[in-house]
């Protein structure tokens, strides 16, 4: 069955997938169509087509008065014979020809596509010798794809030395392009001309055919290996109109050699550099050599191994192939990873992930730093279908045979099967990264600071659309916490590991660095408590923990928060209480809340006494953070009054009851309202400060003056 199954791939698909003449299947039409000699896309030969009919002139005479039939060759060339297209096969060439393809380089990809298929058939029939018969395969000849082009004759060619066709090959091969009801499809009025050629993508395989794309003529010069075949050579030529002529050439070496006589338009192709340039882009990595031919002579290109094929591979091999993909002559990769899989699909891949992380200067414009191969022939440059944007910086390949192709391969037809791959390859680089955290933390470490915030990057956009990869990314962060050494880096498990019994939040607290955070105000109540705290010190790990919101069913929680947002018991100190102060009475509170309130105006949507401070007299919460500040005020920018209106967003002001500037301050109002003004809107600014949302500190400047000014004028009454 194995063997079978392999026969099926190699064989040229009208032999493999053919039954009776005059049918043909999706295989010969994905394969035979896409290539002359018939040899293409070896995995879409279970739907049947039935082919469409072409009518031999030849045996059909010319009524007078009507046009004679096409020719493509002077009047000393044999005319040979002359076919023509059904109606639906030539609607199809028109849409190939100017609606299908947005790049019309990638006609250069699809015949070497094809050519380094005949040569595998070839080979693969001289290693087995099954189907062989007779046929003797000239050991002489090596196998080999050569372009050439030519700006005088304004023509692009490419020849291999690869199977070659007989002439009902050529016939069946080249001559059909459709299948039934195509016709009915292309006059739906439904669908527009770019409709229309979406839809054929994925229906019809015409990859020789993308050739009348830069073409205004095309010829095909062709003779089989096999001389049961017949030993004669063959012309194949057609304007993409409707006919196609097919006479006999004698003198024909074995292959195909495919000349495109190029557009007015398309005339770059014809510039030796520019085709040497794209074929290199495309089949750096094909298995028989691509020569192009230079002035002087034939210059291979093909001279990089496709190392994701290897099984095994040195240092060295690894480190230049991981320049040769980073387009640099220097550079080491930190990790590698090299990824072959047979099911759920059949995949060989090689990823690395740079040393030096790149900047993030220019992130928003980098592209995903993976292509995408099929039998090592590029599809994708730059394979963002499958690798999502925040592993940009991952070089590598991936070489899927599973994937259908449409017409251009611009696109992966079938979304379904392209969700698969992504999901099978981007979950194995996450498990990798996962595995290696545990088999060198050291090294995972300076692998997470110099990658933690395209990880993070990761973790919001799995979470905005809820995506496969959170659970995985979620496990890859490490932060500081509270309890932890400077510099000690801890998972979100390890901090559940160090939960107190019958905690039920995950506190986190953002700040600009350790010592910052250890003496906010808002540790107060965790240190007393010996709550552990996740400690966030970038402006996008704030957006990280709110969308993350829970892990393993416990609550994300900012020790900023509002008190109704803490877990019950957690200001209860335990009779761990503050030094005894004098303590203001519920009456007296209630004075003073009105008191703060009036004074701070808009400025406070609540005042109220909390419990849970230890050492400082206030605090602000239920505002936004710095990092929130900074997104509105981009978001903002130009807006009339944009800071202002960010200045007056309220707050809500807690109060410690027994600290003793509170109490000095209920009994000031008392005798000196206006100084006890003074004292209140320093008290806030004190704690907004704290609460790092003090965007000009300037504007306190005055009232601090008034405040020293006080004091000085307080100890010269003393004194005197």
């Amino acid at each position: 069955m194995k063997r079978a199954t392999t026969l099926r791939r190699l064989l040229p698909l009208p032999v493999a997938a053919r039954g009776a003449r005059g049918n043909a299947t999706l295989g010969a039409l994905l394969g035979a169509a896409k290539h002359p000699n018939g040899v293409g896309s070896m995995r879409c030969m279970a739907t049947s087509m039935v082919r469409g009919t072409i009518c031999h002139s030849s045996q059909t005479r010319r009524q007078p008065g009507a046009p004679p039939q096409p020719r493509a060759f002077s009047s000393e060339q044999s005319p040979g014979d002359t076919y023509q297209f059904k109606a639906e096969i030539q609607k199809l060439l028109q849409i190939v020809a100017h609606s299908l393809y947005t790049d019309k380089e990638v006609f250069i990809r699809e015949l070497i596509s094809n050519a380094s298929d005949a040569l595998e058939k070839l080979r693969f029939l001289e290693a087995t010798q099954e189907g062989l018969g007779n046929a003797k395969i000239d050991p002489d000849t090596p196998y080999k794809i050569k372009i050439s082009a030519d700006d005088a004759a304004r023509t692009f060619t490419i020849e291999d030395t690869g199977v070659g066709m007989s002439k009902e090959e050529i016939v069946n091969n080249l001559g059909t392009i459709a299948k039934s009801g195509s016709l009915a499809f292309l006059e739906d009025p439904a669908l527009n001309a770019k409709d229309k050629a979406n839809a054929i993508i994925g229906q019809f395989g015409v990859g020789f055919y993308s050739s009348f794309v830069v073409s205004q003529r095309v010829e095909v010069f062709t003779r089989s290996f096999d001389p049961e075949k017949g030993a004669k050579g063959y012309h194949w030529s057609s304007d993409g109109a409707g006919s196609f002529t097919i006479r006999e050439v004698d003198g024909l070496p074995r292959g195909t050699k495919i000349v495109c006589h190029l557009r007015d338009d398309c005339l770059t192709f014809a510039n030796t550099s520019n085709v040497k340039r794209i074929a290199e882009k495309f089949s750096a990595f094909v298995n028989f050599p691509l020569h192009v031919q230079e002035k002087d002579a034939e210059v291979e290109i093909t001279t990089q191994k496709p190392l994701w094929m290897e099984k095994s591979a040195s240092d060295e091999e690894h480190t230049k192939f991981f320049r040769y993909l980073n387009n640099a002559s220097w550079g080491e990769p930190m990790y590698k990873l090299h990824f072959h899989s047979d099911a759920p699909l059949s995949i060989k891949s090689l990823f690395y992930i740079p040393d030096d992380a790149p900047s993030r200067l220019f992130q928003s414009a980098a592209e995903v730093g993976v292509s995408l191969h099929s039998r090592k022939i590029l599809i994708q440059k730059s394979a963002d279908a499958i690798i999502p944007k925040w592993l940009f910086f991952v070089k590598g390949v991936i070489d899927c045979e599973d994937i259908p192709l449409n017409v251009s391969r611009e696109l992966v037809q079938d979304s379904q099967l392209v969700k698969k791959l992504a999901n099978t390859v981007v979950k194995r680089i996450l498990k990798f990264l996962q595995d290696e955290s545990a088999r060198d933390p050291e090294k995972f470490r300076k692998f997470y600071d110099k990658y933690h915030y395209h990880l993070k990057e990761g973790v919001l956009d799995e979470s905005h659309k809820n995506g496969p990869y959170r659970e995985q990314l979620l496990q890859l962060l490490r932060y500081e916490t509270s309890q932890g050494e400077p510099g000690q880096l801890a998972t979100l498990d390890d901090y559940v590991g160090t939960m107190k019994e019958n905690q039920k939040n995950i506190y986190y607290f953002c700040a600009a660095n350790r010592d910052t955070a250890l003496a906010s105000p808002y540790m107060e109540a965790f240190k007393r408590r010996e709550r552990n705290v996740l400690l966030l010190y970038e402006d996008i790990d704030e957006f990280v923990s709110m969308n993350i919101q829970e892990y393993k069913g416990k609550k994300m929680v900012a020790i900023d928060s509002p008190e109704e947002d803490f877990e019950p018991g957690l200001e209860d100190l335990e009779g761990q209480d503050a030094p005894e102060l004098e303590l203001l009475t519920e009456e007296q509170r209630t004075k003073l809340s009105e008191f703060v309130s009036a004074t701070l105006g808009s400025k406070v949507s609540t005042v109220k006494f909390s419990d849970r401070l230890v050492d400082s007299p206030a605090v602000v919460t239920g505002f936004l953070s710095s990092a929130l500040r900074k997104v509105m005020k981009a978001t903002m920018k130009g807006a009339p009054d944009a800071g202002a209106s960010l200045a007056s967003m309220p707050a809500t002001l807690e109060l410690n009851p027994k600290h003793s500037i509170n109490v000095t301050i209920f009994h000031v109002m008392q005798t000196d309202p206006d100084v006890a003004k003074i004292l209140v809107e320093q008290l806030y600014d004190n704690a907004s400060i704290a609460a790092g949302i003090v965007d000009d500190p300037r504007t306190m400047l005055g009232r601090l003056n008034n405040m020293l000014a006080l004091t000085a004028e307080y100890a010269r009454k003393v004194n005197h």
